[in-house]
C-alpha cells in the first residue's frame, strides 16, 4: 500500500477520537507549564521589507551624525588648502616693483609721494653715435578721470618734443589702463621720460640702449667702396678700344654694384631713422582693488569636513557593494529557489488530498 491510498482511506474512514482519549489530552495541555516567550520572537515576524524600511534611514542618519560630528570636532583649525590659498592672495597683492633687463637697470621704484624721475636717474644717449633707444615705462594713476587726462597730456608731450603716436589702447570698467607707443627724437628722449614720469607715481621703469654706429660704419664704408668700383668702371668704358664682349660684361658689373649701392644707402637710411627716434612704451593704470577673501567660519569648516567624510564613506559602501553584491544576489536566489520549491511541494500535497 503507497501513501497515496493510505492517505485516501484515512480520509475516506474519517476517524475520532473516543472521550477518554479527549480527556488525557486536556490534563496534559492543563498540566504543561506555559513556556516564556524568547525575547527574539519578533524577529520571527519580521519581514524582508520591513528590515530595508528600518535599517536604511537607520543607516543613513549614523552616517550623517557621525560625519557631522567628527566635521564639527575637526572645524576649529582652518584647512591647509584655505591658508595657502590666502598666503598666496597676500603675496599677489600691488607692490612696487622694479623692473629688470635690457642694458640698463631702473632705480627702485618711487614710494607714494616721492618726487618723479630726475635726469641723473635716466641715461642719456651718447652723443655722435648712432644708437637704438627704448624705454618702458609704467605709472600708476589714481582713478579713471585721471587716467583720462593723463593720457591727454602723454600725448601733448609727445607733441611738444617733436614725436608723435604710433599705437595707442585705452580700456576702463571699474579700474582702467591705457597703452601707449610713442616715438621721441632720441636727442629729446631724457626730458619726454621726465616729464612722463611726472603723470603718476612710477611702478616700473626699465631703458634699454643698443649701439648701431657699427652698422652705419659698415655701410658707410660699403658705399664708399661702391661708388668707387663704379667710377672706374664708369671710366674703363669710356674708352673706344673695348670690344663688345667686354663692354657689355663691364656694364653688367657696373649696373650690379649701382643696385647694391641703393640697397646700402636704403638700409643706411633706415639705421640712421631708427637711430633718430627713440622708443617709448608707456603704460598708465588704476589701482587693482583689493579684497581680501573671507576668512571661512567654524560652520564652514564643518560643512566641508563633512562634505569629505561623506564622500569617503559612500567609496566604502559601494566598495562594500561591489564586494558582497554577487554573494547577496546569490543568497537571495537560493532563498526565492527554496521558497518556490517549498510553495510547489505543499500544493502538491493540497491537491492529493
Amino acid at each position: 500500500m503507497t501513501s497515496a491510498d493510505l492517505i485516501t482511506e484515512l480520509q475516506a474512514a474519517r476517524p475520532t477520537a473516543d472521550s477518554s482519549l479527549r480527556d488525557r489530552v486536556r490534563a496534559i495541555a492543563s498540566a504543561q507549564p506555559s513556556r516564556r516567550p524568547s525575547p527574539f520572537a519578533w524577529l520571527t515576524r519580521l519581514s524582508a521589507r520591513r528590515f530595508a524600511l528600518v535599517a536604511v534611514p537607520a543607516t543613513a542618519v549614523v552616517l550623517l551624525g557621525l560625519a557631522g560630528g567628527i566635521g564639527l570636532l575637526d572645524s576649529g583649525s582652518t584647512p591647509p588648502s584655505v591658508t595657502a590659498a590666502a598666503e598666496n592672495y597676500r603675496r599677489q597683492l600691488p607692490t612696487t616693483t622694479t623692473a629688470t633687463g635690457g642694458a640698463w637697470e631702473s632705480a627702485p621704484a618711487l614710494k607714494a609721494g616721492a618726487p618723479a624721475a630726475t635726469d641723473a636717474a635716466t641715461p642719456a644717449p651718447t652723443t655722435g653715435r648712432a644708437q637704438r633707444y627704448s624705454a618702458q615705462l609704467t605709472l600708476s594713476v589714481k582713478n579713471v578721470d585721471a587716467l583720462s587726462s593723463a593720457t591727454q597730456q602723454a600725448l601733448r608731450i609727445t607733441r611738444d618734443l617733436g614725436g608723435y603716436l604710433v599705437t595707442v589702447s585705452y580700456a576702463t570698467s571699474d579700474t582702467g589702463v591705457s597703452s601707449l607707443t610713442l616715438k621721441v627724437p632720441t636727442a629729446n628722449v631724457q626730458d619726454a621720460i621726465v616729464r612722463l614720469s611726472g603723470l603718476g607715481k612710477i611702478v616700473s621703469q626699465q631703458v634699454q640702449i643698443d649701439d648701431l654706429q657699427g652698422q652705419v660704419d659698415d655701410l658707410t664704408k660699403r658705399e664708399t667702396a661702391l661708388r668707387e668700383q663704379i667710377a672706374r668702371l664708369s671710366a674703363r668704358l669710356a674708352g673706344t678700344d673695348l670690344d663688345a664682349q667686354t663692354r657689355a660684361t663691364l656694364e653688367a658689373r657696373r649696373a650690379a654694384a649701382r643696385s647694391e649701392l641703393a640697397q646700402v644707402r636704403v638700409s643706411r637710411s633706415q639705421v640712421n631713422a631708427e637711430a633718430r627716434y627713440a622708443t617709448i612704451q608707456l603704460t598708465l593704470q588704476t589701482p587693482q582693488s583689493a579684497v581680501v577673501p573671507p576668512v571661512p567660519t567654524r560652520w564652514d569648516n564643518s560643512v566641508h569636513r563633512a562634505g569629505q567624510i561623506l564622500a569617503a564613506e559612500a567609496t566604502i559602501v559601494l566598495y562594500a557593494l561591489v564586494v558582497i553584491g554577487p554573494f547577496a544576489l546569490l543568497a537571495l536566489l537560493i532563498w526565492l529557489g527554496r521558497r518556490g520549491l517549498r510553495r510547489r511541494q505543499e500544493e502538491q500535497l493540497l491537491s492529493a488530498r
